[in-house]
């Protein structure tokens, strides 16, 4: 019977260090993505659009021309908001959009705002990070 319990408790600690390094695997590649913004410049954006063109990117900057726009989603029936910006920095302007469910209650923008986007790059940019700061 002694035996018999320790290869069960063999068997699950193989089970338990198996699920163990599947979760890390996992954590790391989550990471790894988390992370996969590159911070750049503005002018760099503008003046090597393709280069950039469906990444993801990470700017600081001054928010400009702020506008807001809602709609109800024809489907879901759910409020959207969709802010719409230009984000200056030393090297230049770029217009950015963030659009999320208002009940979740996004982060509000306002001219003058100090941020940090984190977004992809399609000409311009599609924010899906804010960090003011």
């Amino acid at each position: 019977m002694q035996d018999h319990t320790s290869r069960i408790g063999r068997f699950m600690t193989g089970v338990m260090m198996r699920w163990g390094g599947l979760m890390i695997l996992t954590l790391g590649l989550l990471a790894s993505t988390t992370w996969a913004a590159e911070q750049v410049k503005i002018n760099s954006l503008l003046t090597y659009p393709d280069m950039y063109k469906m990444k993801v990117v990470q700017v600081e900057g001054t928010v400009q021309n702020y506008r807001m726009q809602h709609f109800i989603g024809e489907r879901t029936k759910l409020e959207k908001c969709i802010q719409v910006f230009s984000v200056e920095d030393e090297t230049g302007t770029i217009n950015a959009s963030y659009a999320a469910l208002c009940q979740m209650g996004p982060v509000m923008l306002k001219d003058g705002d100090q941020v940090m986007l984190e977004g992809h790059f399609l000409g311009t940019l599609d924010v899906r990070l804010v960090t003011k700061r």
